[in-house]
């Protein structure tokens, strides 16, 4: 009798640490949201105990073009957290706060972990649980809560809805709740949900049909285009060709947000636009390409 006892304890311990907190290769992926296009990869990156308190450890990269239109990978931090009983708890300014929880029951709440600098999402605005289930997930059932962004009133702040699934987090959202609304001031860290995998966990991508670690095509990167005159005032102009070969334009500010759009002319205006640095965006059904201008007063 032993040895299948033995078997189902084996079989049930191997399910559970499948379950686990950012286990070994644990890694996210986000479209970026800011000014240049990329994408941000968060990726479980060793162990460390603070204040006696064993936590993981996640490392941030940015991975995208830059104002010369070449391809960068830049740091951009760390984040601690660790798992007690379905909770994610995340490090910030000295002490735990909870960034997840899979047991919380509808109508339950916590405060948004990791509180911005900014006026933009209030200092103790929430997540209130709209609904709970489980979902299968190759072949792993896993636990979800449907939640909203509220203010502390948990009136709803009007940004809908997200689902939070067990050991992943946001399925269509950021890893951190509150960066989508501080984004809107200085340029989001992040943006929505691409895909997820870990060593034994094949890549999760519920909503993101392309390559995970998409960038930009080399085309892209390799053919910008040239705009004059830049800085600007009043007007841009393009080459003919471009107008011939691609058919809109998108002009985006620095917090990554369009500002103005429309079909292909050689001459676009910019009189609507504030003085400050934008990306230009021009695009076809398959290519699109980028230049950057400085508009002035």
């Amino acid at each position: 009798m032993k040895t299948p006892i033995l078997l189902l304890f084996l079989l049930f311990s191997m399910s559970f640490q499948a379950q686990n907190w950012s286990p070994a290769g644990a890694n996210w992926k986000y479209s970026y949201s800011g000014f240049f296009p990329g994408y941000v990869d968060i990726l479980y990156s060793g162990d460390t105990v603070i204040e006696g308190q064993s936590a993981k450890i996640l490392s941030k990269t940015f991975h995208g073009i830059d104002w010369s239109m070449t391809v960068v990978s830049n740091n951009i931090g760390k984040e601690y957290t660790y798992e007690n009983n379905g909770v994610i708890y995340l490090r910030y300014q000295n002490q735990w706060d909870t960034l997840y929880h899979f047991n919380a029951q509808i109508g339950e709440h916590w405060r948004m972990a990791k509180q911005p600098f900014t006026s933009v999402c209030p200092d103790n605005s929430r997540l209130k649980v709209l609904a709970t289930g489980n979902k299968t997930i190759n072949n792993e059932t896993r636990k979800y809560v449907v939640v909203d962004f509220c203010h502390p009133d948990l009136s709803s702040l009007g940004w809908g809805q997200d689902t939070i699934v067990e050991n992943i987090g946001f399925i269509g959202s950021y890893f951190l709740p509150y960066d989508q609304f501080d984004g809107a001031v200085d340029g989001n860290e992040g943006g929505p949900f691409r895909c997820y995998s870990h060593d034994n966990f094949s890549t999760y991508a519920p909503h993101f049909s392309g390559a995970c670690d998409y960038i930009v095509g080399v085309d892209e990167l390799t053919n910008s285009f040239t705009v004059y005159p830049n800085p600007v005032q009043d007007e841009i102009h393009l080459s003919q060709d471009c107008v011939t070969r691609f058919s809109q334009y998108s002009i985006y500010s620095l917090d990554g947000k369009i500002q103005q759009s429309g079909p292909l002319t050689q001459t676009i205006s910019l009189h609507e636009l504030t003085s400050g640095n934008y990306l230009v965006e021009i695009a076809n059904e398959s290519q699109k390409q980028f230049a950057k201008i400085v508009k002035v007063d």
